[in-house]
């Protein structure tokens, strides 16, 4: 005769609750590699927000005493370990000394295999 102070769980009760702590395990690490991809890309835009508003300044700062067009250019940049794409074109504006700049800023990343890209369109007085 059992009491019920023996009492036991049975093979069928434990082997349910391993199916849903694994469940429950897939699930978190899915979130997991989740959160750290979209960590991972904001960190990239971050980076490619910070190098086009140093380039952009950096074009300011050339410009500035410069009666001349502004010339497009485009390169490669590597920025911790990943490669930017950058180009800019610039349009003076009629006859005033305002010049109008659009730069764009290209990575691709890992784990998607997509190319992103950033467009900045800004104003510089020559």
């Amino acid at each position: 005769m059992i009491s019920r102070f023996n009492r036991a769980f049975t093979l069928l009760e434990v082997l349910i609750a391993l199916v849903i702590l694994c469940t429950a395990i897939v699930f978190i690490f899915r979130s997991l590699t989740s959160s750290l991809s979209s960590v991972k890309f904001s960190q990239n835009m971050t980076l490619a927000c910070f190098f086009a508003e140093n380039k952009i300044w950096e074009l300011e700062q050339e410009q500035k005493g410069k009666a001349g067009p502004i010339e497009s250019q485009q390169g490669n940049e590597k920025i911790q370990g990943k490669y930017f794409k950058w180009m800019y074109q610039a349009k003076r504006l009629g006859s005033s000394n305002l010049v109008y700049l659009e730069f764009i800023v290209c990575w691709r990343e890992n784990l998607r295999e997509k190319e992103y890209s950033l467009e900045f369109d800004t104003y510089l007085v020559s």
